[in-house]
């Protein structure tokens, strides 16, 4: 097998090629039209063909992430969307967004009332027959999809009315603007995963993708569940951190 075969282990070769400069990016601190290395020193860089460094330069233009000037060089055109968020405190996905600079913005799938499964009835105290409303949404940063949010809480919670429409970017901020519940923690699990058909559907990402999938339950501060979520984060754009201590 030559490299210059489309094959998976190629493709594959020039998508880590172009995570390493991309890496290099960020370690460099490079900024908007700061000019990257040539293709050459590149290559000796990474010890890989020119020809893979091509390849892996081509992805980053197709994502407009650099751009070429003929007979001058390769420059940054904008810097990848990073966010590096803590797990300690429990900031809205809309506050983590804007804390990094990044405009956060939502695209809305779909507000359902639907039956809940058995782990819903039992991680929200629901009692037979209870519906729960379901929000899917996709958030974005500076407009670049982010994270597939897939949000549950018990009908009852909300009145017992299933709402056409949310004005909020923030869940946490509605249920304390409309129903004056503050939501004070949750209890995570980090699980990594593939996407879902409908992310596959609405995001446009291939079924190989790997998401980092929060399994999450936000209480408010009398204890009681208000939200069991499913929320699948773009590694490439969000990095969790935890802080662990002796």
């Amino acid at each position: 097998m030559t490299e210059f075969r489309k094959s998976k282990k190629y493709v594959s070769l020039s998508q880590e090629v172009k995570k390493k400069i991309l890496e290099y990016i960020e370690k460099e601190n490079l900024q908007p039209d700061d000019k990257l290395p040539s293709e050459s020193q590149l290559t000796k860089m990474f010890k890989i063909s020119r020809y893979t460094i091509r390849e892996a330069l081509a992805l980053l233009e197709q994502e407009k992430i650099i751009y070429k000037i003929k007979g001058k060089g390769t420059f940054v055109n904008k810097k990848p969307i990073q966010i590096k968020s803590g797990l300690e405190y429990l900031d809205s996905i809309t506050e983590i967004i804007r804390k990094f600079g990044y405009e956060p913005g939502t695209k809305w799938v779909s507000i359902e009332e639907t039956i809940p499964t058995k782990d819903m009835v039992k991680k929200l105290n629901l009692k037979p027959k209870e519906k729960v409303i379901t929000f899917k949404r996709i958030r974005t940063a500076d407009g670049k999809p982010a994270a597939f949010l897939v949000d549950t809480v018990a009908k009852k919670i909300l009145g017992n009315k299933k709402p056409d429409q949310i004005n909020f970017e923030s869940l946490f901020e509605y249920m304390e603007r409309e129903f004056g519940i503050i939501i004070e923690y949750a209890i995570s699990e980090i699980i990594p995963t593939f996407p879902t058909e409908e992310m596959i559907q609405y995001l446009g990402v291939d079924k190989n993708s790997l998401f980092l999938l929060l399994y999450q339950l936000h209480y408010d501060k009398e204890g009681r569940t208000i939200f069991y979520s499913l929320d699948y984060f773009d590694p490439k754009i969000f990095k969790f951190k935890v802080i662990r201590s002796r």
